[in-house]
């Protein structure tokens, strides 16, 4: 993981950056009013990153997943107020771990709906991680600001709720854990994985999705299709 932190660190510079104490919080953008945010965990020494989307709209922002904390997630909201100047109209969690939901306090407290899978507030609210405001039953595309977003629950995978998001006229695929970048070695953490259907999962994503022109990953550089064949690769070597 070491070794992975630099060229990320490279891949998002110029970033704009701020501190929530030891934690640096990076907002990087990758195509017009779509921005990538980053909080930083650390773990025996190292800083783990874990990435969520922004999406500037003609109505306001779309922020899929939270920062990685309420912290975090509270700097990213004064980000968004200082820079964008336009209202959260909604937060859109890919899963229920704390890298993707762990801010859903500093959100609410906002009064910024929070809208998850069924199975994610089920799981959430198992694990103590929050109560979503809204729920939808599988997928679900909405608009805002003339921009459409595609959330799609291909199976089981890094967790049984892991959805992501597409925004097809950017043609940008937000994989969240469910999917490695090119540099990853491993599954990374499978405590809640589903191994058995995870490959199906990819390979319905990859059907379902193959004009995605960038697919960003949670804990990695983001890039092409690619990432989704790599996490296919890391699958079939688990067996």
């Amino acid at each position: 993981m070491k070794g992975l932190l630099l060229p990320l660190l490279l891949l998002l510079l110029p970033a704009f950056t701020l501190r929530a104490q030891e934690q640096p919080i990076q907002v990087t953008k990758i195509a017009p009013k779509v921005y990538v945010h980053t909080s930083f965990q650390k773990y025996n020494g190292v800083l783990f990153p874990s990435h969520g989307l922004l999406v500037s709209t003609n109505d306001g922002v779309v922020l899929i997943d939270t920062g990685w904390g309420n912290e975090p997630t509270e700097q990213l909201l004064a980000w968004v107020k200082t820079n964008l100047k336009q209202p959260v109209k909604v937060c859109v969690p890919t899963h229920w771990h704390d890298d993707k939901m762990g801010g859903i306090g500093a959100v609410q407290a906002q009064g910024i709906p929070v809208v998850t899978s069924e199975l994610t507030a089920t799981l959430a609210a198992a694990n103590g991680k929050g109560t979503p405001d809204i729920t939808f039953a599988t997928d679900t595309t909405f608009t805002i600001g003339k921009q459409k977003f595609e959330v799609y629950f291909p199976g089981g995978g890094h967790t049984l709720d892991n959805v992501v998001v597409y925004l097809p006229q950017q043609k940008i695929l937000f994989g969240g854990c469910f999917v490695k970048d090119t540099q990853a070695k491993n599954l990374g953490n499978t405590a809640d994985a589903d191994l058995e259907s995870w490959p199906v999962a990819i390979q319905h994503v990859q059907q379902r999705y193959p004009k995605a022109k960038v697919v960003v990953p949670s804990h990695g550089p983001w890039g092409n299709r690619s990432l989704l064949s790599h996490t296919l690769e890391l699958l079939q070597d688990q067996k």
